[in-house]
């Protein structure tokens, strides 16, 4: 009879799994990431003063002092091309510092962007020909705060701090809005510094432009040079020879991982017998010359000082050729009725210890 395994996923599917083997197994973790959302989780914190209250607001939102919308830590969908399967973005959010190429490392930063949002109300821009990057936020204190203002045409810039030379709070790079049906919050990923570059924009020919041709744009308003043609402007010599190293690294580890799959292990020439170093032989024993001269009547000439780690690995030799050590066993293959038994073996060998109550088997499951 073969073991079986349930599994509750509760929070994202409500179902319980029952998992008779790996391949069912497989399965159901296929299922359940089917279902899961993928995105990037933010940090938002509010920063300068609190929007002027609503007419009809209720008691709770003129209560003063910190509110659950003004830090929250939530999730932005990031939806997948619905063509090729994989997002698309123009816009990457700014990092929290100004590049220097006299610096020999990039300072550390945090694993979760910390954008700060300001609750002063601006016009939305879009401009036709300038892409731009849309993200649904969450749902949180935060985005149900925004729609409950019922406010679709206005918007709360977006910023991080340190992102510009000579500002701490830096410049917009996009803004926090409500969709006109009111049932969603979006996060609007612009250009930086959007409500400056994108009036100049709008004074050039854009519309004999092909869509998302800002390069060419900014050609023809005299700055040629203020796109980058690659990520390596503004870094030093030595992080950009370390990031060439690092994808360098990362491309043989991929390649190598590759070739690993669907190749078999080679077989072993025989059964390893591995060295405990936690006993002690008997051949380490002060009295094993005299035991031994007790039972044989010889003493044996050995060496003064053992080396126990000279010799650690041995194998024995398989008189069957048709006989294939096995390392580890499938725990779906293990009978119900032997399941204490492989616990007390797997409990013996996890612990090192010479006491078992229970009958032992030769191997232990793969999941140990």
């Amino acid at each position: 009879m073969v073991n079986k395994f349930d599994f509750c996923f509760c929070r994202y599917t409500g179902r319980s799994y029952s998992v008779f083997s790996q391949r069912m197994l497989n399965q159901c973790l296929e299922s359940l990431v089917q279902k899961i959302q993928s995105g990037v989780v933010i940090n938002f914190e509010k920063t300068g003063p609190d929007p002027p209250p609503l007419e009809d607001a209720p008691a709770e939102a003129l209560k003063s002092g910190l509110q659950p919308w003004h830090c929250c830590h939530k999730l932005i969908y990031v939806r997948p091309n619905p063509k090729t399967g994989v997002p698309i973005g123009h816009w990457p959010i700014p990092e929290a510092f100004w590049p220097d190429q006299n610096s020999p490392t990039l300072p550390p930063r945090s694993a979760h962007p910390q954008v700060r949002f300001s609750c002063a109300d601006a016009e939305p821009m879009v401009i036709d020909k300038v892409p731009f990057d849309k993200y649904e936020l969450e749902p949180s204190p935060l985005t149900q705060y925004i729609l409950e203002r019922k406010s679709p045409h206005t918007c709360w810039q977006v910023f991080v701090s340190n992102s510009a030379k000579y500002s701490d709070l830096g410049q917009p790079f996009g803004y926090l809005k409500a969709s006109t049906a009111l049932n969603c919050v979006n996060l609007f990923v612009m250009p930086y510094n959007y409500p400056v570059l994108l009036p100049l924009l709008g004074k050039t020919r854009l519309h004999a432009l092909p869509s998302g041709s800002l390069r060419k744009a900014l050609r023809i308003m005299g700055a040629p040079n203020l796109l980058a043609e690659n990520m390596e402007y503004g870094l030093s010599y030595s992080v950009v020879s370390y990031l060439k190293k690092l994808s360098q690294q990362t491309k043989i580890e991929y390649d190598r991982l590759i070739a690993l799959i669907g190749k078999k292990p080679a077989p072993e020439p025989g059964i390893k017998v591995r060295w405990r170093g936690c006993g002690i032989s008997l051949a380490q024993r002060r009295d094993f010359i005299q035991q031994l001269q007790s039972l044989t009547g010889e003493a044996p000439t050995l060496p003064l000082e053992l080396n126990p780690k000279e010799f650690q690995v041995f194998h024995l030799a398989l008189l069957n050729k048709g006989l294939k050590p096995q390392s580890f066993r499938n725990p779906y293959d293990i009978p119900r009725s032997h399941l204490l038994d492989q616990l007390s073996r797997m409990r013996r060998n996890l612990l090192n210890t010479t006491v078992c109550t229970l009958r032992g088997q030769d191997s232990v499951p793969a999941w140990f």
